[in-house]
């Protein structure tokens, strides 16, 4: 999975109406140590419409800086090791864009924007669902960036965020065979099919701790359909949009238990060289920015 973007809400209303009542206009402490090697945190600004700040050490270098330009629309810039990325958010349009610049991500700077995002995780409380527009804004991008194939082409995106979420169960095409989690047929490429699309439109919701159909490609097979258990009670929450269960997570949808199983099977989870899933990321961007924070069906 890949991409970047410019921003607009029914769930604009998430990401901008939770977001815009919560949190007084207390300044946080200035920086926030982080225990696995003495990189920090260190917030610049943070008021009601702005919040930057810098996460720096062992050679990682964040600057982030999110801005607030109206009731449901912000701005945001950001640099990993010099990596600059730009993203603006319009709820009320219900649009989006961001870019990468045409530039790439490696293992060094995802494993910042990880680090980052747990750090603003302690730095917040855990409170993703409190945070204002431009702060959860800020928080959902560094979160699908950090999930980026290794060396993916990060060109500039457009996100059309009108379509109402969908509450519909995915079933395979007549004749397609599909195969329980793990089954050996599975992992060699059992199944051919002439690469149907296994995209969604929009943002389609799983039932929660539920079987779901989880659909990816890659270079070795076609399409294969597998039933995959998935939500709360699963194994680190698949199905979750960003990584794990924690801070930084968004709803189970279908995009994002694709790009899931397509990680754990090609190495996408745990080798930040395996770019074998990069369809799955880029159809799950507008899933990591805008679904409902931990929800399912």
């Amino acid at each position: 999975m890949s991409g970047r973007l410019r921003l607009s809400g029914v769930v604009a209303i998430v990401l901008g109406a939770t977001a815009c009542t919560a949190m007084s206009g207390e300044e946080p402490p200035a920086s926030l140590a982080d225990e696995a090697g003495g990189a920090a945190l260190r917030i610049t600004a943070h008021t009601e419409a702005d919040f930057a700040g810098t996460f720096e050490g062992a050679g990682e270098r964040v600057v982030f800086e999110a801005r607030r330009t109206g009731s449901a629309t912000a701005t945001l810039h950001l640099e990993v090791n010099g990596q600059p990325f730009d993203a603006s958010y319009d709820g009320d349009a219900k649009r989006a864009w961001w870019s990468g610049h045409n530039g790439a991500l490696y293992p060094e700077d995802l494993a910042a924007l990880k680090r980052t995002l747990a750090a603003m995780g302690d730095h917040f409380g855990g409170d993703q669902e409190g945070l204002r527009v431009h702060e959860d804004f800020l928080v959902r991008r560094i979160s699908f960036w950090s999930e980026a194939p290794a060396g993916l082409t990060m060109p500039e995106r457009e996100l059309d965020l009108s379509k109402p979420p969908g509450e519909t169960i995915r079933v395979a095409p007549p004749g397609v065979t599909v195969f329980e989690e793990d089954d050996e047929r599975a992992e060699t490429g059992g199944i051919e099919v002439d690469h149907q699309g296994s995209n969604e439109d929009g943002i389609l919701y799983l039932r929660c701790n539920a079987n779901a159909l989880a659909v990816h490609d890659a270079n070795g097979h076609c399409l294969q359909y597998e039933t995959i258990f998935a939500g709360p009670n699963s194994s680190d929450c698949m199905g979750k949009c960003g990584g794990g269960c924690g801070f930084g997570t968004a709803g189970y949808t279908y995009d994002c238990l694709d790009h899931d199983r397509c990680g754990r099977k090609h190495g996408g989870s745990f080798n930040p060289w395996d770019a074998e899933c990069g369809d799955e990321y880029w159809e799950a961007d507008d899933d990591f920015l805008h679904s409902i924070i931990g929800r399912c069906l």
